[in-house]
């Protein structure tokens, strides 16, 4: 498990409620980049580092896979209320409409996706109400292929800002422009240098909410316990349909 030295703070606890589906859901469907192209890869330097090539091979990549499984760290930061927010748990994703983020931190929070329905479960805060959703009214919203990676160039302008350690991995930060209507004002990634994965996304709210998430322990197409991606409704919550 992964925790970055500046998050170790002491947040003031402010969990995100049903309005934030959209981000953390965008946030937790961080697919992997495709193996650095060749102009990233020789000698690693800024003149070296093509961030549209970046990109676009980060989108075969994530195109070609069936699922994955990750640690993940989340932190939310609020400067205008000077607010902050951490958690952590396990997520999954099967292509191509399946998802499931299970909170450690707060304990027993969840996101499902099961195919038809989005379920947002935290008991942590209100744990007498569970949301649901039509998967086909999230308009793409939940898709990172769709979101960020379909169109490399024509969605998001990239440019490279350098060079940079995440959870121990040395690796190349994109910043995405969006070029086109957004729910993000705009999103950063950051792709290991040695191994091709993205360890960090960053996305900047339209409300100026910053959203950091750090991936570790990534599995690619692993055998997903069944299960996983079922919401079962605790006994006696009540279902607020959006």
């Amino acid at each position: 498990m992964t925790t970055s030295a500046q998050f170790r703070v002491h947040p003031v606890r402010v969990q995100p409620g049903p309005r934030a589906l959209a981000p953390i859901v965008m946030i937790l469907l961080v697919g992997l980049a495709a193996p650095a192209p060749a102009s990233a890869q020789a000698g690693g330097g800024a003149s070296s580092v093509d961030a549209l090539e970046v990109l676009e091979g980060a989108a075969t990549r994530f195109a070609g896979l069936e699922g994955f499984c990750a640690h993940f760290d989340q932190h939310v930061q609020n400067d205008l209320l000077r607010q902050s927010f951490e958690s952590h748990g396990e997520l999954c994703q099967a292509r191509p409409d399946r998802f499931a983020m299970h909170f450690a931190e707060p304990e027993g929070d969840r996101v499902v996706a099961d195919g038809q329905d989005i379920w947002i479960y935290f008991p942590s805060t209100d744990p007498g109400q569970a949301f649901r959703s039509r998967a086909s009214a999230a308009e793409g919203r939940f898709d990172l292929h769709r979101e960020f990676l379909s169109d490399p160039g024509e969605r998001y302008d990239p440019t490279f800002e350098g060079v940079e350690t995440v959870s121990g991995q040395e690796s190349y930060r994109l910043a995405l422009e969006p070029l086109q209507p957004s729910p993000y004002l705009r999103a950063r990634i950051w792709v290991g240098v040695g191994d091709s994965l993205i360890h960090r996304l960053e996305i900047t709210e339209d409300d100026g909410l910053v959203r950091t998430l750090d991936l570790s322990d990534m599995r690619l197409n692993p055998r997903i316990p069944a299960g996983t991606f079922e919401f079962d409704l605790p006994e006696g919550v009540q279902v607020i349909v959006r």
